[in-house]
């Protein structure tokens, strides 16, 4: 293969040109055409040929423009970015290993198989398949092996039966690309880590992985590709290439990986997960740059000397100093001590057990009646419910049998499809069988019995309290007892059923998916992301979780978490920073002061909640009145001793509300000025604190002749004119002396301005909602309301009509429920609602557990029954 840029770009336009020809003659190559074939290399080496600004290439770009259609060249030119090839000498010493591990040929795959060098160097028996995204490339490499299967299109798109492959092997694109594969990519990983996932679910147990890939692979600090291929396979061993392996096929200094995996068999524990993780290891003295533990255990499986480099704008990188020349050579020596040690452990290829795996196991139609509490139909004919290991009979009239038993198979049927989804994200035949034949069941239990939420009503004989006739709601029979089945509010759920009109249509479950299965986060890039998937499954801050998902140790993911959790000076743990940042921030301050004032690192505790101060409150927004809680005794002492010019008054606040005034109640300040004979000051201000009414009464004889109190209005009317100048002189006289007035101002804002709101508007972001219905989606609204039931021990959701409480509450609920923040939740709804609610719940979380109970299913009976 040609080695310079120029040279590169002559040998693909004589490869694509004869490649025209040969489509158009309908013809395979020659031996000599095949050598012409050969020479193609795609465009990854020569980019700049597609750059305008580049015109040094003008010409050559101008004659690959005539040759090429505009969606041909959009095509080549995507595949500047990743179509690297593989050198022929690397590829045999892949082949070299996956026959030593015991491969001698049968399905083999290759993703991003380019122009089929590695297809060309495979065993003769060996069936391969090809993946190739460029169509020049795809044809050029049908061309040169007319017996491989190629197909042309991306490896996102590619649906194959998982462990249909014995083997995988190829050099996977690489970069920072994400390609949309909902089956085999849901969480969304780079190119490479996807490539490589995809290779080993389409690969059997006990197969064998062979690919070429970025460092990055093994190297990035997110654990969460690597953790999720090794729940399906073992890495058998690793090898890392020097930078200039790939210069002389594919003009790139990139550092890549030879990755060997074998697939494990079914409920087989990983082998080592010493390779999930990286860490630190200083570099000719430079700060610590991050690396594979697998690497760094292993150094005599680095092909060279590490180093830093720099890369473009001066950022740091990884380089692996050693000799291109002596790749193929050292690669087979680093290979042969693997794959030894690989046989010794008996890491090698076995035989295909079967065909490919099995799916996930899906519920029979017997998959409900284990429950107690269900519903079984009896070998006598009739029916009865679960009861441990027995079986209670079951009243159910003979001629509502039928109709029973039709709603057991929508039952048995409902559950089948939701579990065959949420078994896979394909859309498989199995499962479009499954919806087909309940919607057909569903469709003639209509036909025959009416809508599965149907009623009437019938007079009770009775009146209510207006005098008005009362009505009882009637169920069919088959229906009320197929409420107590913990799988019959899903019966009800299969269909809209409108009230008024008494009419129903089915439920989205008859048309489309409703569930699918959720991968788990394995790890994750930033402090940030890991702080949502802790809040996400606990509720809180997970330090040791934290620190899994980043792969560091606690100290590390600490740290990493300043600004995102703050530790609580009481407690010791971490709290989310939303949350440590509101309440009683007043409090936290100071608390924080404290605790710096010993320990430096709270000082971030004390500058965050700096921050985030209510603004203090002034002399002219603060409303001072007598026997204000935030007011001392002894002000108000010194208030009635200044103005009764005495000091005889004392002033005690032994409780809360409770205050005793002694002294001062002679002279004309106290009797006349301040108060009168009859209420001298200190009375009228001890009456005000305890806010009793200021009231003065005479003694007079009853009509009985035996004593009475009556108010004196005039007495009353002065001592009161008096209270409201004591009033509001104390108003002004608090604030007349500065120091005063600052004690005053700073305890007010202490005590009262001392709350800040946390805010939920987008505290509901990182909620993933596991077994939430595909169809729905919550609004941001009903998100921070979940949020704030989770975060608070008691929330109101007050919206307006129409906004969502209900699905907000049934998502609070089976939120804290998965989190462990609650048992056995239970929600109090009207009795009427009842049927509605519980249909709502089942079609927003189709495989929710749920027992709706009226109020007369809660006898003392039945509740013994449930028990």
């Amino acid at each position: 293969m040609p080695s310079g840029a120029r040279a590169r770009f002559r040998a693909n336009i004589d490869a694509l040109t004869l490649a025209r020809a040969l489509a158009a003659e309908q013809r395979p190559a020659t031996a000599d055409e095949q050598r012409v074939l050969a020479g193609w290399s795609s465009w990854g080496a020569v980019p700049d040929v597609f750059d305008p600004r580049n015109d040094a290439r003008a010409q050559e770009r101008a004659e690959l423009q005539g040759l090429l259609s505009a969606d041909e060249w959009a095509a080549a030119e995507r595949t500047t970015i990743n179509a690297h090839y593989t050198d022929p000498l690397i590829a045999a010493e892949m082949w070299r290993a996956l026959r030593s591990l015991g491969l001698t040929g049968g399905e083999i795959l290759e993703p991003g198989s380019g122009s089929g060098t590695v297809i060309g160097l495979a065993p003769e028996t060996a069936r391969m398949t090809g993946v190739e995204l460029d169509p020049i490339t795809a044809a050029i490499s049908q061309a040169l092996y007319p017996d491989a299967s190629i197909r042309a299109e991306s490896f996102a798109d590619t649906r194959l039966p998982e462990g249909m492959f014995d083997a995988a092997i190829g050099n996977v694109p690489f970069g920072k690309v994400t390609l949309y594969d909902p089956v085999h990519n849901p969480g969304g990983h780079s190119i490479h880590n996807h490539f490589i996932l995809k290779s080993l679910r389409l690969t059997r147990p006990g197969g064998l992985v062979a690919v070429l890939s970025s460092h990055y692979t093994m190297d990035a600090q997110n654990p969460g590709a690597r953790r999720e291929m090794n729940l399906l396979a073992d890495l058998v061993g690793a090898v890392r290439l020097p930078s200039g392996a790939h210069r002389r096929t594919a003009g790139t200094e990139a550092i890549t990986d030879l990755l060997i995996f074998r697939r494990r068999e079914d409920g087989q524990p990983p082998a080592d997960d010493l390779w999930e993780t990286v860490t630190p290891v200083s570099l000719d003295g430079t700060e610590p740059i991050r690396i594979n533990r697998y690497f760094d255990q292993h150094p005599e499986y680095v092909l060279g000397e590490l180093s830093v480099g720099h890369g473009m704008y001066g950022s740091e990188t990884l380089t692996v100093a050693g000799d291109p020349d002596r790749v193929a050579d050292e690669l087979r020596a680093a290979l042969e001590s693997i794959t030894f040690t690989a046989r010794r452990s008996g890491m090698v290829l076995t035989e295909r057990t079967g065909t490919a795996p099995e799916r996930p196991a899906a519920a029979t139609g017997t998959a409900t009646e284990q429950w107690d509490g269900a519903i079984v139909a009896t070998d006598g004919g009739g029916f009865g419910t679960v009861n441990g290991s027995s079986i209670e009979p079951l009243k159910v009239p003979k001629n509502a049998y039928a109709e029973m038993r039709a709603l057991l198979g929508l039952r048995d049927a409902a559950n089948r499809l939701l579990e065959l989804e949420a078994a896979t994200v394909e859309d498989t035949d199995e499962i479009a069988t499954t919806r087909e034949g309940l919607r057909r069941d569903y469709q003639k239990y209509v036909g025959k019995y009416g809508p599965l939420n149907r009623y009437s009503w019938r007079r009770t004989g009775r009146t209510n309290e207006s005098g008005e006739e009362t009505y009882a709601r009637i169920v069919p029979t088959p229906i009320r007892l197929l409420r107590s089945d913990p799988f019959g509010a899903l019966v009800l759920a299969l269909e809209e059923f409108d009230d008024a009109e008494q009419t129903a249509t089915p439920a989205t479950i008859m048309t489309r998916r409703v569930v699918a299965p959720r991968t788990e986060v394995q790890g994750v890039d930033t402090p940030a992301d890991a702080v949502a998937v802790s809040l996400d499954r606990t509720g809180g801050i997970d330090l040791p979780l934290i620190a899994d998902m980043l792969g560091m140790d606690e100290t590390e993911a600490r740290e990493a978490l300043t600004g995102l959790a703050y530790t609580d000076p009481a407690t010791g743990t971490l709290v989310h920073a939303p949350e440590y940042l509101s309440g009683d921030v007043r409090a936290k301050l100071a608390q924080a002061k404290e605790r710096a004032a010993d320990d430096p690192a709270f000082q971030a505790n004390v500058d965050a909640l700096a921050e985030v101060q209510p603004r203090d409150l002034g002399v002219e927004e603060i409303g001072a009145r007598i026997g204000a809680v935030w007011i001392s005794a002894e002000i108000h002492e010194q208030f009635l001793n200044e103005i009764l010019r005495t000091t005889q008054v004392r002033v005690e606040n032994p409780i809360p509300g409770m205050w005793e005034v002694r002294g001062g109640r002679q002279g004309l300040q106290a009797t006349s000025e301040w108060g009168t004979e009859r209420r001298p000051a200190p009375d009228l201000v001890q009456a005000i604190m305890e806010q009793r009414p200021i009231l003065v009464k005479d003694e007079i004889d009853g009509v009985d002749g035996k004593p009475q109190m009556v108010v004196n209005p005039t007495e009353t009317a002065a001592a009161q004119e008096k209270a409201e100048a004591l009033q509001e002189r104390f108003s002004e006289w608090v604030w007349e002396n500065p120091e005063r007035a600052q004690e005053l101002v700073d305890e007010y804002n202490q005590r009262f301005n001392n709350l800040v709101l946390r805010d939920y508007s987008a505290a509901g972001d990182y909620l993933s909602l596991p077994g939430l219905a595909e169809t729905f989606t919550p609004r941001p609204h009903q998100r921070a309301a979940v949020a704030r039931m989770i975060a608070e021990p008691a929330a109101g959701l007050f919206h307006e009509v129409g906004a969502g409480k209900t699905a907000e509450a049934i998502m609070g609920v089976m939120e804290m429920r998965r989190m462990g923040l609650v048992s056995k939740p239970l929600i109090v709804i009207p009795n009427h609602m009842l049927e509605q609610f519980s249909r709502e719940w089942l079609q927003i979380y189709p495989q929710a557990r749920i027992l709706a109970a009226s109020s007369k299913d809660i006898s003392a009976e039945k509740r013994a029954l449930r028990s």
